[in-house]
């Protein structure tokens, strides 16, 4: 079986991923400015990022998607989301997802999106979530009988970081680890030492916001900063795999955060990394 996992280069640019939503997305919501009418591989651009993890939200974009991913021929590494904002019933979109697999050999992993419900809280002796235990093990278990395995990869916010979702985590190849308030950010040190005690072991995705969605409010540049800061360190001494700047809407929009990470990824992304680094 092959892998459709891609080996990152020995450079930090090469561990960098957007989060990727359509063009105009974002429009109307948490007090972000009018616009974001770039599309996901133009901000990619933008930003000097080669990968990039596509999420549907708001059921954005529409099937068919043949026309849509034509702009992620140059994308290293692309993702799709199977649970997310999106309006199709969680087979279909998962079965559209596999078929982009199918024809998209820079398609590497499924995405399930806001994965666990509120604050994962445990319901029926389970942290709630959108799938049990037992579907997500019946997934990964589909996904391992694929010709080209893709890998399986779930969002998890700070205010989860509890030991219930240890049963699910076990079951997917990566997560991605956010702070969806830019005041907690102040405590991303502490959190990451608690997700690190309950998920010791799995690849990790730092994921960097790069508006303030809990407070509706342009990212503070300090914790901008202070969260890159961070994330170089982790990367550095393996703590995570990668890094993801969210998100793509935001980068036509000249909003301080995004244009100050711009030119932090242009400082620091020939920094050279161990090839088997990323925890």
């Amino acid at each position: 079986m092959d892998r459709a996992h891609v080996p990152y280069e020995p450079v930090l640019r090469d561990r960098l991923w957007m989060w990727g939503h359509d063009a105009g997305s974002t429009n109307g919501l948490y007090n972000i400015p009018p616009g974001g009418d770039i599309l996901p591989a133009a901000a990619c651009e933008y930003m000097g990022i080669p990968n990039v993890c596509m999420i549907r939200w708001r059921s954005l974009p529409a099937p068919p998607f043949d026309a849509y991913v034509r702009q992620f021929a140059r994308t290293k590494r692309l993702a799709w989301s199977i649970i997310d904002g999106a309006c199709e019933p969680y087979a279909e979109k998962k079965r559209l997802a596999l078929a982009l697999a199918d024809k998209l050999p820079n398609l590497v992993s499924l995405y399930l999106d806001d994965f666990f419900l509120g604050n994962a809280a445990p319901r029926h002796g389970e942290a709630a979530a959108h799938l049990t235990v037992s579907e997500l093990r019946t997934l990964a278990e589909e996904l391992d009988a694929r010709p080209r395995r893709l890998d399986l990869s779930v969002v998890l916010y700070s205010n989860q970081l509890r030991p219930e979702i240890a049963p699910h985590v076990e079951h997917v190849d990566v997560v991605s680890l956010w702070t969806w308030t830019a005041s907690d950010l102040l405590r991303l040190e502490h959190n990451f030492e608690t997700y690190r005690r309950i998920v010791p072991a799995r690849r990790t995705l730092l994921g960097l916001y790069m508006w303030d969605f809990g407070g509706q409010r342009p990212m503070p540049l300090e914790l901008m900063e202070h969260q890159c800061r961070l994330a170089l360190q982790w990367l550095e001494q393996g703590g995570v795999e990668g890094l993801i700047f969210h998100c793509t809407p935001l980068c036509d929009m000249k909003l301080e955060a995004v244009e100050w990470a711009r030119s932090w990824i242009a400082e620091h992304g020939q920094v050279r990394l161990s090839p088997g680094r990323g925890g």
